[in-house]
């Protein structure tokens, strides 16, 4: 492999919405093989909280508008740099990177963060051109890395021959702040994340309105910010949206709460869902494929039942066989397990 001049190989990674979750990932990537040389083209997308680049990377591009300037530029860092990987993450950055003629199939990498076609929001067509296209760019795909088991299923799904890598995202223990900082009163069901259509506010702001009634001591918080028509949904339900924090704050109110709930309509492997995890608090989520894959105990269906199953938990806390199976989630999701599976993905 060509590699940087000093010997060290290099991964080029391509992302097309540089925020939120894709961005946590992708550091936790860089810190995990630190003896590569990691570069970045990345791509803004309005009305995302986007923050600075860390030092993290020998060089970082960003990307031009239009999707056919993408890929041309895709081609022409690779030409420019040749790098040993260049790993595509999210389904856009998928499609510009298999799209672009110069890349070799053999060092493409991708790892959707969840599958398009996987999106409840989508038309029965639209969601069949989404597998349509999918399963044609899985022929330029070296290697599918998957985030969940659910995602390395379904790139086999798209091609039977295809290989696929298991690469779990991290679990990692952390300190909550103590009880004297300001935040989240007592008791908080709390959700996190970019007020969108995958994350169905809405179904949060049915349970917060079920769960109230429940427990009326109970306090229900959405920790972010984003489309002002689902910002009042929730506000109508009685929840305390807290618009965009930066990645210290949020980490320090979701310490302090009470649960954590999760209801997006599709996912990859959610980090703010491992965080929560990572910080011992309880999880009550809804079912999806994705999650169901993790083997995450406290899946529910309907708003009704989250509300129910989070009002238990602030009563009574998690069961022994739900606290069993977050503690095997710690060793199934170690920094150790993600740096052995992420070498054999960039050939080390």
């Amino acid at each position: 492999m060509p590699g940087d001049s000093d010997g060290r190989p290099t991964v080029l990674h391509v992302a097309e919405a540089w925020q939120g979750g894709v961005q946590a990932i992708v550091y936790d990537y860089v810190r995990a093989v630190p003896e590569a040389r990691h570069l970045l083209l990345k791509g803004d997308r309005e009305g995302y909280q986007v923050a600075d680049e860390e030092t993290a990377f020998a060089g970082v591009w960003r990307m031009p508008p239009g999707h056919l300037a993408r890929v041309r530029e895709v081609g022409r860092l690779y030409r420019e740099l040749r790098p040993d990987v260049v790993h595509a993450h999210s389904s856009m950055a998928g499609g510009y990177v298999r799209l672009a003629a110069s890349v070799p199939t053999r060092r493409i990498v991708y790892t959707p963060h969840g599958f398009a076609m996987e999106r409840s929001d989508l038309s029965w067509y639209a969601s069949a051109a989404v597998w349509t296209a999918e399963r044609v760019l899985s022929r330029r795909t070296g290697i599918a890395a998957g985030s969940s088991p659910r995602e390395t299923e379904l790139a086999r799904l798209l091609r039977k021959r295809q290989r696929t890598v298991y690469v779990p995202n991290v679990v990692r223990p952390r300190t909550g702040p103590g009880t004297s900082d300001a935040g989240l009163p007592s008791p908080t069901v709390a959700a996190v994340g970019r007020l969108c259509t995958q994350k169905d506010p809405a179904f949060f702001a049915d349970a917060a309105a079920e769960g109230r009634r429940l427990m009326p001591s109970s306090n229900w918080y959405w920790l972010g910010g984003g489309e002002p028509a689902h910002r009042e949904r929730l506000e109508r339900a009685g929840v305390t949206v807290t618009g965009w924090l930066d990645h210290h704050d949020l980490q320090r109110l979701l310490a302090q709460a009470d649960v954590y709930a999760h209801t997006a309509l599709w996912e990859g492997a959610p980090m703010t869902l491992l965080e929560a995890v990572g910080l011992g608090r309880p999880v009550v989520a809804r079912r999806i494929p994705a999650l169901e894959s993790l083997g995450l105990p406290g899946l529910v269906d309907t708003p009704a039942e989250l509300a129910a199953e989070a009002v238990a938990l602030l009563k009574d806390g998690p069961s022994k066989g739900a606290e069993e199976r977050m503690a095997e989630l710690f060793v199934e999701h170690s920094p150790e397990r993600q740096r052995t599976m992420l070498r054999h993905v960039y050939g080390h």
